[in-house]
């Protein structure tokens, strides 16, 4: 298997700190905020095929409050002046690439995210953003037998966003955002007699993690049929890794709870009559058919915020449940409290939900959402919630299935916690 890069870009050095949407005034005490862009790239092991990172000039950097309000946001980072002021309190700051695409050829996409610091009256401060790549890198090499035997062979790596097809000959990297990989693989060959034969493979990455590089290597050969094919994982901090690719179509499932037998149908990320900080929450669905217990599950918002579900929660097929920032948010008594472990930022993020966390961190992706992805509604005192009628992970990924609740619950703002979801209209 040929050597793979691992990409790290450290950047984002904050002293003096200050800021807030267009033309913000402070009213009160204040300190101020210096934002300075670096750029260091560590690499293992040198690979040419690797596509270095964008410039961090061209990164888009927002600065939030630590309930999750957006204070101040830079379409670049070349646009961020050397001081900018900021009332005294909490703050942490975003920053990434504007280029999340699904799925293409030779796009990186780097976020990071600061941990939360406090700034005070007249004086400095100093915060580190790291930013790493965000998405999953696949490959596909083949071996001299399939060069020399078949006629023509494409690989086609989907997930439920889009797919790349690696034609033969196909020498660039794909890069896909974290969900679940189905891959097919097309072979085509001439029989003894003249006739044209053809075999499809069919074999599947079921948890591809971010800032991974999988390989697919096809070694086949024509001896009354075609053999198989197999995966390579490899990276400077995940071992060696094979993954079995058989001829039935089936997507094994790595975890306790499959892909997509929970789901996230209903998130509440910018109340109006409770603060963010006690008003926040989202809801699941039992979508597996079967009793699920959500003990030691993982709950996640990209990469920077997590919680493991302590209690013994047994969820029914068909069962709604929801996760609160406080126990104010929402009259449901089918809910459970996260406290400040999450935070949900009314510009989007990527929340996710995982299985029970390995020693290296949180399990198999039961299911990921981008709420602030393309065509997903935007409301304030409402939630925004997926379409009773799209209830399968494919379609609950996509912002056309979701809507803006109309219903109104106990606080007096717009959601249906914990049962059934409004229809979108």
């Amino acid at each position: 298997m040929k050597n793979l890069s691992f990409l790290a870009v450290c950047f984002l050095t904050i002293f003096f700190i200050s800021c807030q949407k267009d033309e913000f005034k402070p009213g009160g005490k204040t300190g101020s905020l210096h934002i300075d862009i670096g750029l260091s790239i560590r690499i293992n092991e040198v690979n040419s095929r690797l596509k270095s990172t964008q410039q961090t000039e061209d990164f888009k950097v927002t600065i939030y409050r630590e309930d999750g309000t957006e204070v101040l946001m830079f379409e670049s980072a070349s646009a961020i002046p050397d001081t900018i002021e900021l009332e005294i309190g909490a703050y942490y700051v975003e920053a990434h690439s504007d280029n999340n695409l699904p799925a293409a050829f030779e796009n990186p996409y780097y976020y990071g995210v600061s941990e939360v610091f406090t700034i005070t009256s007249n004086t400095q401060q100093s915060v580190l953003v790291n930013c790493t790549l965000s998405n999953t890198i696949v490959s596909v090499g083949y071996s001299d037998n399939v060069v020399s035997s078949f006629e023509d062979y494409t690989t086609t790596v989907s997930s439920a966003l889009d797919s790349l097809v690696f034609t033969q000959g196909e020498t660039k990297m794909g890069y896909f955002q974290t969900l679940p990989l189905d891959i097919r693989v097309d072979l085509a060959y001439l029989n003894p007699d003249g006739s044209d034969g053809f075999k499809t493979l069919y074999g599947c990455i079921p948890d591809p993690l971010p800032n991974r590089h999988y390989e697919i290597f096809v070694d086949a050969t024509i001896d009354g049929g075609i053999t198989s094919f197999q995966i390579l994982l490899d990276s400077s901090e995940v071992l060696l890794d094979v993954i079995e690719i058989t001829d039935d179509p089936g997507i094994p499932q790595n975890g306790a709870i499959g892909y997509g037998d929970l789901l996230i149908t209903e998130i509440m990320y910018d109340p109006s009559v409770l603060s963010d900080t006690e008003g926040e929450w989202f809801e699941i669905f039992n979508n597996s058919g079967r009793e699920v217990n959500l003990q030691n599950l993982v709950l996640g918002r990209d990469d920077a915020n997590s919680h493991t579900i302590t209690d013994s929660i047994v969820l029914l097929p068909g069962e709604y449940f929801v996760f609160a920032r406080s126990v104010t948010a929402t009259d449901a008594s089918n809910s459970y409290i996260y406290g400040s472990a999450i935070l949900l930022p009314n510009t989007g993020a990527v929340l996710s939900i995982y299985n029970e966390a390995t020693g290296t961190g949180p399990g198999a992706l039961i299911f990921s959402v981008n709420y602030g992805g393309a065509n997903f509604p935007d409301g304030t005192g409402v939630s925004i919630s997926l379409n009773p009628g799209m209830f399968s992970a494919s379609e609950a990924i996509l912002g056309t299935s979701w809507c803006l609740s109309t219903s109104v619950y106990n606080t007096g703002d717009s959601g249906t916690p914990g049962v059934a979801n409004d229809a979108c209209q």
